[in-house]
This record gives structure tokens, C-alpha cells and sequence, in this order.
């Protein structure tokens, strides 16, 4: 197995445990990567020639004006998409960026959004407020079955279809091309939730004429080896041209007196203020990395950490694992523990140097259908003894190695579960 720990800043970082200092053991990437190396080189090289872009008559400025343009150009090289009907924009995340696409998409009456039980909060808050339908699991797979009957049925009406393209809960890939194809055919479009998607696997947003068209994609650098808060926006061009931006201030406008508002061109209408430039920069670098090393390599690698921790975990008595499957899924594993609580068992790894995340992973309705739990239960409940989950997630420089003290550790305080009550 290839070792990718290099690569990694701050991968020999010790932290503070019961037992002194401990190499700390990160099986949390879902929620945040450690940036590359590469990345926060970037960052010091470029922080020399730091200054404020657009508009700028000095060399800096001028010089990190190309270089954030650049990597915009990189990013739409990158996911594959055209530049000539789509444009990236960058955002503060995720759920930034999906918020913007909220705001472009006024619903007009009898108009409704499709959302799935997968979805994050930040892909499923958004639609609450507006007429919607929320699509089911079948075998905690998406039915598309279900979802071909709403499509028939609510033909022409449908604004959206939105969807995650990885779970952040039990890494199950939902078939997103064929999703867009089955949306297109409705008259609708498809946002992709590309949050957990984007690290593990390429994403082909497609020509605008292609049935599989990704019409809007959102992402986020810091689950992708690239920190520093920004994210991405992919949508048409066309679309930001409507209406007045999510957010006002400058850089949105060409021109503005007392006859009205003249509003500048997309990306720079949706991107106010002074933009995070580095940010945008080391979205592009990753990007960059996870290409030097290859796809192809990062599955087969992500594939041997999954089908390891999968059977150890089976061997382990009292493990509920809520996603089994070896295929269609990225590095996220959900489990629990018979009788002891999430959240006791994270902080018992914890204690190891593991870092692990518990609880719902803001995918509450998610959590809720795999624990077969009703909305009383939660309503009713503890803020702090809320049901959940244990969750372990993968990055690329995770080895076999850190699997198997991951599964000893585990086994180890399973055995000993009187303490863990303490």
C-alpha cells in the first residue's frame, strides 16, 4: 500500500491523551482534512505577494489578481466543466454556495424542489420553506423508482433536484448522472452536494447539451486537503445575470447612481467584498495533488481501508455497521456500539489519540431513518443524549496501519465497557 502521509502537514502531530503524548490517530475527515504540503507551501510563497485584487495599479496587486483568476480557470479544468456556459464562483463553503443557488431560483406557485433522506442540513433547510418532496430509501439506497413516479407526476413542475453527491454519514454514492438525466427529462435541474464527493472521486460537470449535465455543483477546500475557508459555486452564467446578487457590496456593480443599479457580470456579482483570495488559491492546489497522485490510485488505496475496517468491524462483537456495502460508497463508515452511547465511545478513542466524530453529523432526518427512530424520540430528548452514531472517515494518507490500532483500540474497549459507563 502506498503511504501518502508525507504529503500531509501535520500528519506527526502529537496531542495530549490520558497516556502522555500520542501520535494523533485523524479517522475524522469528513469533516475537515489536514491541508497538503503543497497547500500551505503555496500559502507562504504567496503570502510575499499578498495584496488586494481588482482594480489594484501595483505589481502585487496586478501579480495575485492572475493568480486568483488562475485558479478559477484551474477549477473548471479540473471538474470538467464548460466555460462558455458555466462559471465558478468562489464562496465561503458549502452551504454558502447553496445558499446562493436559493436565491436564484424564485418559486412560482405549484413549483416544488426534490430533496433526498441523505441530505445534510445544508442541503435540506434551504428547501424547507418551499413546497417540496422528500425522496425515501430503499435498502438505504435512493429508490429511484419513487423518484420516477414524483418526476411523472410533477412533470414541468419541479424546479430542482437536490442532491448529496457522497453521505457524510454512511458514504453511500447516489447514482448522480443518472439522477441528472431523470431530472433534465422532468424539465428540472440537479444541484449536487459535491462536499464529501469532491476529495474521493472526479466529478464530470458535462457540457450544458449533455442529459447528464451537472447544472449546479457546490464544494467546500476544507474537506478537500485545503483549508483556509472557501468554497466553490458551479452554475450557467445566464442565471446570475437575474435579478439582484445573494449578497450586495463591492465588486457587484458596474455602476451605480441615482437612475438605478447596473450590476456587474457573474463571477463578480456573487463574489462581494474583498474575496479570499488564498483560499480560491489552495482550492486549485489540491486540486492539483489529488491529480498528481491519480484517481485510479486514491480509489484502489480508499478501497483497502474500507474493505479492512468493514471486516474487522464484523468481527468485533455488539457493532451495528449502517452501510455494509464495499461498492458505490466513498471512506465514511457509520457504527455503533450494543449498550454503550456514541459519544462515550468517541471520547474513549479519544483518550487513544483517535479522533473521531459522534453524534448526527447535521443529517439528523438521515440518522433518524437509519436508527429506525420517530421525531418524538428526538423531540423529547436531551440535547446531550441525543441518539447518533459513531462515525469514522478516511483521507488519502490513512494506511492499514492506523486500521488496525483503530480496531484494537475498539475491541480493546468493548471488552472493557464497565469503564466507558464511568
Amino acid at each position: 500500500m502506498v503511504d501518502y502521509r508525507d504529503l500531509i502537514y501535520g500528519n506527526d502531530q502529537k496531542v495530549p491523551t490520558k497516556f502522555g503524548l500520542k501520535p494523533y490517530l485523524n479517522l475524522d475527515n469528513a469533516a475537515s482534512t489536514p491541508p497538503f504540503k503543497d497547500v500551505m507551501k503555496l500559502i507562504a510563497n504567496e503570502c510575499l505577494w499578498y495584496s488586494s485584487i481588482h482594480r489594484g495599479a501595483g505589481y502585487k496587486s496586478k501579480y495575485l489578481t492572475e493568480r486568483y483568476e488562475e485558479s478559477r480557470r484551474a477549477v473548471t479544468g479540473f471538474i470538467n466543466a464548460d466555460p462558455n456556459h458555466d462559471v465558478v464562483i468562489f464562496t465561503k463553503n458549502t452551504t454558502d454556495s447553496i445558499n446562493k443557488v436559493r436565491h436564484y431560483l424564485p418559486y412560482l406557485p405549484g413549483e416544488l424542489v426534490v430533496y433526498t433522506r441523505l441530505e445534510h442540513h445544508s442541503n435540506e433547510l434551504p428547501w424547507l420553506n418551499h413546497q417540496n418532496i422528500c425522496l425515501e430509501l430503499n435498502n438505504n439506497t435512493l429508490d429511484l423508482e419513487q423518484l420516477e413516479k414524483v418526476l411523472k407526476r410533477n412533470h414541468g413542475n419541479i424546479k430542482l433536484l437536490a442532491v448529496t453527491g457522497a453521505s457524510n454519514v454512511t458514504g453511500y454514492l447516489p447514482p448522480i448522472y443518472i439522477l441528472a438525466e431523470m431530472a433534465h427529462a422532468a424539465g428540472a435541474r440537479i444541484l449536487v452536494d459535491a462536499a464529501q464527493l469532491a476529495p474521493h472521486r472526479p466529478i464530470w460537470v458535462r457540457p450544458a447539451t449533455d442529459p447528464r449535465h451537472l447544472d449546479f455543483l457546490v464544494f467546500s477546500g476544507h474537506k478537500m486537503y485545503a483549508p483556509f475557508g472557501a468554497g466553490v459555486l458551479v452554475g450557467p452564467k445566464w442565471l446570475f445575470n437575474q435579478g439582484d446578487p445573494s449578497q450586495v457590496g463591492g465588486g457587484t456593480v458596474k455602476a451605480v447612481d441615482s437612475e438605478g443599479i447596473y450590476w456587474a457580470e457573474p463571477p463578480e456579482v456573487e463574489e462581494a467584498g474583498s474575496p479570499n483570495v488564498l483560499g480560491a488559491l489552495t482550492i486549485a492546489e489540491s486540486f492539483k495533488v489529488l491529480h498528481k497522485i491519480g484517481w485510479n490510485e486514491l480509489f484502489h488505496h480508499e478501497q483497502q481501508l474500507l474493505e479492512a475496517t468493514l471486516t474487522g468491524l464484523k468481527k468485533i462483537p455488539g457493532i451495528t455497521v449502517y452501510n455494509e456495502a464495499t461498492t458505490q460508497r466513498v471512506g465514511v463508515i457509520g457504527f455503533n456500539v450494543k449498550g454503550i452511547y456514541h459519544q462515550t465511545v468517541g471520547e474513549a478513542l479519544a483518550e487513544y489519540g483517535i479522533g473521531v466524530r459522534t453524534g448526527c453529523f447535521c443529517a439528523r432526518n438521515y440518522v433518524k431513518h437509519l436508527l429506525n427512530l420517530s421525531h418524538l424520540i428526538y423531540q423529547g430528548t436531551n440535547q446531550r443524549k441525543l441518539p447518533g452514531l459513531v462515525r469514522v472517515s478516511f483521507g488519502c494518507y490513512n494506511n492499514l496501519t492506523d486500521v488496525t490500532y483503530f480496531l484494537d483500540v475498539l475491541e480493546e474497549l468493548i471488552k472493557s465497557a464497565d469503564r466507558l459507563y464511568g
